[in-house]
């Protein structure tokens, strides 16, 4: 009976320094901890090329800087019928990860998703306008329309993230958050 009390706690013992262990392992191995920020397209947004008083971008569509995190920023070019979006360092152009071409009014009614790990984002999240037409001319139509995926776009050292879902599926944000953090991990 002494003995196999003995045993017991040695078996206690083992299993809690296991669990101790595998406690110290996370810590130490720095289990992300992971968070959400949003730019609101529509009221994150501001003219990108500075005019001088009076001057008039005639016949032009301004192009707009949004708010972003972590040293970058949103970017949307227009062009006749689409509207350009991508994601860079603040101010560095040839660092831009594209994001695809959206309607025009796109920036009016859509927020873009930081995913973060500890504080430092890692991709974006963000919905996507799927069209019928591969013709730009042709593909922004309401009658083209073919429905809405959520996408999910690796930054600068997480490229290897390029994910897609259909928007609309069951608890599709709460997804799109869990399978960008799960590819960060896969990372780490």
């Amino acid at each position: 009976m002494l003995r196999s009390k003995a045993s017991r706690l040695f078996g206690l013992a083992v299993l809690c320094g296991g669990f101790v262990f595998s406690q110290t392992v996370s810590s130490h191995g720095q289990a992300a901890k992971f968070s959400s920020l949003y730019t609101n397209l529509k009221t994150g947004c501001t003219a990108a090329i500075k005019l001088k008083k009076g001057e008039n971008p005639e016949g032009q569509d301004m192009p707009l800087k949004c708010k972003g995190y972590g040293g970058y920023e949103v970017r949307i070019d227009y062009s006749a019928a689409s509207s350009s979006l991508r994601v860079q360092p603040l101010g560095k152009s040839d660092q831009s990860i594209t994001l695809g071409m959206q309607p025009l009014d796109y920036d009016q009614k859509r927020k873009i998703e930081w995913r973060l790990a500890n504080g430092k984002p890692f991709a974006v999240i963000y919905r996507v306008v799927k069209s019928k037409s591969e013709q730009p001319e042709e593909m922004w139509r309401p009658e083209n329309k073919a429905g809405e995926s959520l996408v999910i776009k690796g930054l600068k050292g997480y490229e290897q993230i390029d994910l897609e879902l259909d928007a609309a599926a069951a608890n599709a944000n709460v997804k799109a958050r869990e399978m960008a953090d799960s590819a960060y991990a896969q990372k780490h």
